[in-house]
């Protein structure tokens, strides 16, 4: 397509790259929002990187007073963190788990930082990109301790 000089695009408000031929260069006039930077932030390398979120298993036991105390003998919890949540995702998750009635017994695995594809499940690190957090219980119950207390 070609354009005169003296021809605008209402389409490409903002484009980058574009240029009337001639002699002349006509740059459309950038539209700016109030919300918005005038500049934004140069692109990262890793903006390209796919997401990555702490991923980690701790062992869990119901507390006393919590109602999961007489059905299950414990649980091992998969946690799907986003980085930045806070600076200790172990503490931030064995929070969320004592407001739930639970308490850490163990860390099964040390968080690491990993993208969707070396996840466990698919499913919840999709959530927590949605919600920063996510947490899967693999609970037992009381009777399958094979006769051990698991609380």
């Amino acid at each position: 397509m070609q354009l005169r000089a003296d021809e605008r695009l209402p389409g490409l408000v903002g484009t980058a790259g574009f240029s009337a031929p001639g002699p002349a260069r006509l740059w459309p006039r950038r539209a700016r929002r109030a919300n918005l930077p005038a500049r934004l932030p140069p692109r990262s390398v890793t903006d390209t990187d796919p997401p990555k979120l702490w991923v980690f298993v701790l062992h869990a036991a119901p507390l006393p007073d919590s109602p999961d105390f007489s059905e299950y003998g414990g649980a091992f919890v998969t946690c799907y963190q986003m980085p930045g949540l806070d600076d200790d995702p172990v503490r931030h998750a064995s929070d969320f788990l004592r407001a739930a009635g639970w308490q850490v017994v163990a860390t099964e695995t040390t968080p690491a930082l990993l993208a969707c594809e070396d996840a466990p499940d698919e499913a919840p690190f999709e959530q927590a990109l949605i919600d920063d957090e996510a947490y899967v219980f693999h609970q037992w119950r009381v009777e399958d301790s094979a006769g051990e207390t698991k609380h």
